[in-house]
């Protein structure tokens, strides 16, 4: 019987057995509850709690039946609760369609969790008629158990290094894997001759906004602004904490134009969603932002810096405002016509 299964058959039987996971809650466990659905960072450290648990969990269940089957006569120390019943597979019976969960080597776990518990099952049952251990099926569930643990170590190590390049208060990525994504895509956008672009946003007076309400304040427009960002991009753009108030979105697969009209969205956006401090504090914000394109000739220093020369355009034409620079050898030039007020 093989460890490994295919993608389709893993999730069809994890489905399967999500109505077995998620019931016979017991009064010696909580409900499982539901991964964080604000930052991405919120989200992984969700779920590296939880992996984390299901191996002590499953450890101690292993121990539980191991003492039945060798000792079935004993009783039971320190608990009363269903020797198949854990908070993992409840969990993942809740979260199975969250998008950081719904992967292939996720619905693996849940498979191999299913087949260990239904393999200790199986061996229990059989001591219980027969008084008898089935050695070949006590040597599946240990390699089933050896499984389930070296795919949660997997798992978690992936989540760690994923963490790594999160930046924490604000969930997007971190300037310390931004040079080599950065460049990655500069290479592939040299080779394919697919416009793509780089884009700096600064947040307009957000110094007086940490000095007048502290950084708390700050911290809480910061999460906020990221926030929009991440979910009104594309979904292959990529956006970067690039220091203090101010990201970095890498945009492939688009030209200036394309990209001062995704720009111009994200300012309108910013600009339309001021910020709750507290009960009666109610922050407005805006965004300069300039961009550049990608080419042959520069390197990714060089077009950062077009770009942070682009979004001093956009400052010293009045905020709130999106610029680009528009050729190799041209100068910053408004892109979209301006809406609304000038920032001061």
């Amino acid at each position: 019987m093989s460890d490994k299964s295919h993608p389709a058959k893993a999730e069809a039987q994890a489905e399967a057995a999500a109505p077995m996971q998620a019931k016979g809650r017991t009064k010696g466990h909580k409900m499982p509850g539901s991964v964080a659905n604000g930052g991405m960072a919120d989200a992984e450290r969700d779920i590296l709690a939880e992996l984390d648990k299901a191996l002590g969990e499953h450890v101690a269940l292993l121990l539980r039946w191991n003492r039945k089957l060798v000792l079935p006569d004993s009783p039971a120390p320190d608990t009363e609760d269903d020797d198949h019943d854990c908070d993992f597979g409840a969990w993942y019976a809740l979260n199975r369609h969250n998008r950081l969960i719904d992967q292939p080597a996720m619905h693996a776990l849940a498979t191999t969790h299913q087949q260990l518990h239904d393999s200790a099952k199986r061996l229990l049952s059989a001591r219980d008629v027969d008084n008898e251990v089935d050695s070949a099926e006590f040597d599946m569930m240990a390699l089933r158990a050896e499984s389930f643990f070296a795919q949660l170590r997997r798992l978690e190590r992936a989540f760690r290094t994923a963490r790594s390049d999160v930046d924490p208060l604000t969930g997007t990525y971190n300037r310390q894997t931004m040079m080599g994504d950065l460049n990655a895509e500069r290479e592939r956008a040299s080779r394919t001759e697919v416009p793509t672009a780089i884009a700096l946003v600064d947040l307009d007076h957000f110094k007086s906004v940490n000095d007048t309400y502290g950084h708390q304040a700050g911290d809480i427009v910061l999460q906020s602004v990221a926030g929009i960002l991440q979910s009104h991009v594309r979904p292959f753009d990529k956006v970067y904490r690039y220091g203090g108030e101010e990201f970095l979105i890498c945009l492939p697969n688009a030209d200036m134009k394309q990209c001062a009209r995704v720009l111009e969205r994200l300012r309108r956006v910013i600009e339309a969603s001021p910020v709750t401090i507290s009960d009666d504090t109610i922050l407005p914000v805006t965004a300069s932002i300039g961009a550049a394109p990608m080419t042959k000739s520069r390197t990714t220093e060089q077009i950062i810096e077009k770009a942070d020369r682009a979004l001093y355009a956009a400052k010293e034409g009045g905020r709130n405002r999106v610029r680009v620079w528009r050729s190799p050898d041209g100068k910053a030039a408004p892109t979209a016509p301006k809406h609304g007020k000038n920032a001061p």
